[in-house]
């Protein structure tokens, strides 16, 4: 698994037969263009993360706190929907990521617990929309999803025709592992996939299919800038559960190229080295206490910007994880 940025930053979602895209199921190739709550255009789940701006460096895993929860954290899990089996089962597997994080799911029984109004879940389940996806760790909590009773993670009617194993638990793996921060395996700065592509062919689908310009498809699916500043990666890993399949047609070289990827159902020894470093195991406070220093640090060099925002608020949820400790 690459940890870019530790944390995910983009769309939890893709068609099977393409590369990862943004707000698209796994079939909608052949169903058409997805029909999207009103309510959930003014804050979709995409890149919402903010680079450094020239001259100014950050050390990265300050920036990779944009989307990250706090190490020691409890995350609630509600669903919206579903029945107690289908809960349990999507609980238990979402499970093997929190056996190797330094977090706490909450769950309030062994099937789950329904979202409330105004539900402040970390991670709010759904099956009622187009595709799969999910916000990208902190970003599950915009007020704007809160305040419209909007999920962070949707497994498109699981309630009704539940895909079957192994692609089940690959889905719900996959989905999970960017409600905590993780990214798309192909955009790893070590994919060397950007060469492989034919992007004419690219920017002509998606613009044709999804109206997409030049430079949505460049910010959802070409390989993260190689800036360690910004980010951390491991090498680029093939058997990673953050990787989406691609299709034959839109690479150079076909089935021949090495980014001629398919879609992995369990979590790879790579997967489990990036969540166990994003939130190592340890001395909790002592952790919380570095990153709070080092995030004041940071915030003081930004006078203001959407950067120094999203890190403030890194900075008050580290806070308040470390008084809940003491």
């Amino acid at each position: 698994m690459s940890a870019c940025r530790q944390v995910a930053v983009r769309v939890a979602l893709g068609v099977a037969s393409l590369v990862a895209l943004e707000a698209v199921s796994h079939e909608l190739e052949s169903s058409g263009p997805a029909k999207w709550d009103p309510k959930r255009l003014s804050y979709m789940p995409i890149d919402h993360a903010v680079k450094p701006p020239p001259g100014v460096f950050l050390p990265q895993f300050v920036v990779g706190l944009q989307n990250r929860w706090a190490v020691g954290q409890d995350i609630h899990v509600c669903f919206v929907g579903g029945s107690d089996e289908l809960r349990s089962q999507i609980l238990e597997i979402a499970d093997q990521w929190f056996q190797h994080a330094n977090l706490k799911i909450v769950k309030g029984s062994a099937s789950g617990q329904s979202c409330s109004t105004n539900d402040h879940s970390e991670i709010r389940v759904g099956f009622a929309e187009p595709g799969y996806w999910s916000y990208i760790g902190t970003d599950a909590l915009n007020q704007v999803l809160i305040s419209n009773n909007l999920v962070s993670l949707n497994l498109a009617e699981f309630d009704k025709s539940p895909p079957s194993e192994p692609r089940f638990s690959g889905v719900v793996l996959h989905e999970f592992g960017h409600a905590l921060g993780l990214e798309h395996e192909h955009q790893s700065p070590a994919s060397g996939c950007d060469g492989e592509y034919d992007w004419d062919k690219l920017y002509s689908y998606y613009l044709t299919t999804y109206g997409w310009d030049k430079q949505k498809v460049d910010d959802n699916v070409r390989q993260l800038s190689a800036d360690r500043s910004a980010y951390a990666w491991s090498q680029f890993d093939p058997d990673s559960i953050m990787i989406y399949g691609t299709d034959p047609k839109f690479l150079k070289r076909g089935t021949q190229s090495p980014c001629y990827l398919h879609d992995n159902d369990k979590l790879s020894a790579l997967d489990f080295t990036g969540i166990e470093t994003t939130y190592p195991k340890g001395d909790i406070k002592q952790f919380l206490g570095s990153r709070i220093s080092a995030l004041k640090v940071a915030t003081a060099k930004l006078r203001s910007g959407k950067l120094r925002d999203l890190l403030s608020k890194q900075l008050d949820l580290h806070e308040s994880q470390l008084r809940k400790l003491q």
